[in-house]
């Protein structure tokens, strides 16, 4: 009898480069983390308020974000967070800065 894999059980089978080919780096408006992203280890890149384009990985940010978000209300409600103006401050350490352009 075969069993049915849930998605965290499929995803932690995949390598880091099936991962990639599976879902691909995204450019964005903004910073976003959000609870159904997990596991996918995808780059994203937003040019934040300031002409800075920014590239992190949605699961390391998520993971270090995750003790704070656990308690916000708007992430138990919708499993989403994001910001306009650039990397929270918890988690701008992991960020890459690509490239600037003045503002």
């Amino acid at each position: 009898m075969s069993t049915i894999k849930t998605k965290e059980e499929i995803l932690k089978d995949l390598t880091p480069e099936q991962l990639k080919a599976v879902f691909p780096p995204i450019v964005r408006k903004n910073f976003v983390v959000r609870k159904s992203w997990e596991g996918r280890n995808q780059e994203i890149t937003f040019t934040n308020n300031k002409g800075q384009t920014i590239k992190y990985n949605h699961d390391e940010v998520l993971k270090v974000m995750l003790p704070k978000l656990n308690i916000s209300p708007n992430w138990l409600k919708r499993g989403y967070w994001s910001q306009s103006t650039n990397l929270p401050t918890s988690v701008r350490h992991l960020g890459e800065i690509l490239s600037t352009t003045e503002k």
